[in-house]
């Protein structure tokens, strides 16, 4: 899955001017979608973290209610919040560079290296399905971007999308009837399961033994799209579209008619195909997994509706604090949940349903939102957060908000 890129806080400023002068207050509903974007992260990467590496598709489920939550997980979350961070990762770019200057991409590009090596250790030490190294590769790409003009990025934008779904089908016909489908990440399961119920440095061997087969399906299915994204991203930036949601009102409705009419029914389809017909072949399991990816856009521009419609509501507020530290966030849920199941941890690896396992997964969740909200009490920045900000300034920044500067 994959991970957002958190804003900085003089960074988030409203591209709208009054009396000459900038409106330098944080832009609310970015950090809303990502405290809501982290709930679906750590519900999509739950089945690999605690219950085995074969993925959801493929789990042997016999009760009902694990049934179901299996059923909701692919139609409701399973694609959608991968696109969802990547649109917030192009929207951010547009404010990191927003006066190009050489300082400024020296900072990107230090940033990128720096999310890049985060990566390897989140993918070696915790969850091999990281996108943190994916997010650095194609933030280099996105930078060929930054001066074209918003009709190309568009184009490009529609014209990546239509590539990733042509290799997604290339890819159902090159796997069609092996054993080795399109819905699997990686081959050899029964290894990294073992590996994971054994040492810490049992589970380090198993999931870097497996991170170039994990990142070679990255690659095919998810770049293109989150790409895609991330130049959708980059146009509404330009127009600062997230900055005051109030202005957009009607375009967040025909997001969430869309969402409604579209992305849930394919969301539906895609759910049914994969996990409730007799499957010996895997050609249903594909072709859910092909119609889900194919319209998942659909259903996360629903969210982002709603999200947008009701940023206004006190109770939305709750999720900014998490999204202000979206990075330490995604990161903190692959490190509970490693503790928690891991052979070096509690053990629990396996050990539990589908159903009971998702509730320690939305605890976790729960306890990250709570976290975040008291740490920014006292600091300006998550603790990755900060230590990436210092690693792209090249120095240490300050930390606790009584020592800066007003």
């Amino acid at each position: 899955m994959l991970l957002p890129m958190s804003h900085k806080p003089e960074e988030q400023v409203s591209t709208s001017t009054k009396l000459g002068k900038s409106s330098h207050k944080r832009q609310a509903l970015p950090d809303q979608l990502r405290g809501f974007a982290l709930l679906g992260i750590i519900v999509v990467n739950m089945p690999w973290l605690a219950v085995a590496n074969i993925g959801i598709w493929d789990l042997q489920l016999s009760n009902l209610s694990d049934k179901v939550v299996a059923f909701l997980i692919v139609a409701l979350a399973q694609g959608k919040f991968y696109l969802l961070f990547a649109f917030l990762f192009g929207y951010s770019l547009t404010l990191i560079l927003k006066d190009r200057s050489t300082s400024s991409f020296r900072k990107y590009l230090r940033r990128l290296a720096g999310l890049a090596l985060l990566g390897v250790g989140h993918a070696c030490f915790f969850f091999y399905g990281d996108i943190l190294m994916s997010y650095a590769v194609l933030g280099l790409v996105l930078l060929i971007f930054i001066s074209r003009s918003t009709r190309t990025v568009l184009f490009v934008s529609v014209f990546s999308y239509v590539i990733g779904l042509t290799l997604l089908a290339l890819l159902f016909l090159e796997t069609r009837g092996s054993e080795n489908s399109v819905v699997g990440i990686i081959a050899n399961t029964t290894s990294l399961d073992e590996a994971i119920r054994g040492s810490f440095l049992d589970s380090v061997v198993g999931r870097a033994t497996v991170l170039p087969e994990a990142l070679l399906t990255q690659i095919v299915i998810n770049w293109f799209p989150a790409l895609s994204m991330f130049l959708l991203g980059l146009a509404c930036g330009r127009v600062g579209l997230l900055s005051d949601p109030s202005k957009h009102i009607r375009l967040w409705r025909s997001c969430v008619i869309v969402g409604i009419l579209v992305g849930l029914p394919a969301g539906i389809a895609s759910a049914w195909l994969a996990l409730v017909p007799e499957d010996p072949n895997g050609v249903y399991g594909m072709v859910g997994v092909g119609v889900g990816f194919a319209l998942a856009p659909a259903l996360s521009a629903g969210y982002v509706g709603a999200i947008a419609l009701l940023s206004h509501r006190r109770f939305m507020s709750y999720a900014e604090p998490a999204g202000r530290m979206s990075l330490t966030g995604y990161l903190g849920e692959s490190i509970l949940l490693a503790s928690i199941f891991c052979g070096w941890g509690l053990g629990l690896f396996g050990t539990l349903s589908l159903t009971h396992s998702l509730l320690i997964a939305l605890g976790v969740w729960v306890a990250l939102e709570v976290f975040a909200k008291q740490w920014l009490r006292r600091y300006s920045y998550g603790p990755f957060e900060w230590l990436l900000r210092s690693w792209s300034n090249l120095e240490f920044v300050k930390l606790r908000k009584s020592e800066q500067f007003s």
